[in-house]
This record gives C-alpha cells, sequence and structure tokens, in this order.
C-alpha cells in the first residue's frame, strides 16, 4: 500500500497519455505508476470530459500545484491519484473515503471528485 504512510500529502512532477485513458504519474518521492483512469471518465458527463475523448485535448494535461489537469479544467488530485494507485486502480467514493482515512486519517466524505 502507501510507501510513506507518515506522508500527508503526494504532489505530482510529471505526467503523460500512455494510451487511452491510461496515464503514466510521476510522484515527488520517485514513484511512477500508469493508471486508467476510464473507470472515472465514464461516470462523468458534460464538456469536462466529453472533449477528452480527442487523443489530442486528453493529451494536454499538465501539472498545477501538485494535481493533475486537463484542458477543460477537469482535475484529478494528487492525493487521490496516489491512493488510487496504490489500490491498483481508480476507486468509488466509499473506496476512496475508506482509503484516506486509514493512510490521511481524514474523515468521510473525502471528495474525489473533480
Amino acid at each position: 500500500m502507501i510507501s510513506t504512510a507518515s506522508q500527508k500529502t503526494f504532489s505530482l512532477v510529471s505526467a503523460r497519455s500512455a494510451g487511452g485513458y491510461v496515464v503514466h504519474l510521476g510522484f515527488e518521492d520517485g514513484c511512477q505508476f500508469d493508471i486508467d483512469l476510464s473507470p472515472d471518465l465514464m461516470t462523468i458527463s458534460g464538456p469536462l470530459v466529453s472533449a477528452l475523448e480527442d487523443p489530442g485535448v486528453f493529451s494536454q494535461m499538465e501539472i498545477r500545484h501538485g494535481s493533475l489537469v486537463f484542458p477543460t479544467g477537469l482535475d484529478y488530485g494528487g492525493d487521490v491519484l496516489r491512493l488510487w494507485c496504490e489500490d491498483g486502480g481508480v476507486a468509488d467514493q466509499e473506496r476512496t473515503d475508506e482509503l484516506a482515512r486509514k493512510y490521511f486519517g481524514v474523515t468521510a466524505p473525502w471528495s474525489a471528485a473533480a
């Protein structure tokens, strides 16, 4: 699970498209992961997500303040992404809250929503 349990935040330092909705992430502690965001993106509708169907738009992601940000304005916090990566993939809100309680001592609800 979380390799540095005493650490309270995880900031992204790099991100790049790895095909489809998979993103290769690099964190400031040196850990790297590939995560498929499609399970989460398929639960969201509207302009923040629909434009990301274009691989050219999806690949324009960037890192801002340790978070993954897409050109549409959709963003994912580094902490949520790290929890999901360590847990094996995108999790629903209930599982994300459970992970946040376990590793960060945060009480629910802990929003994974963008």
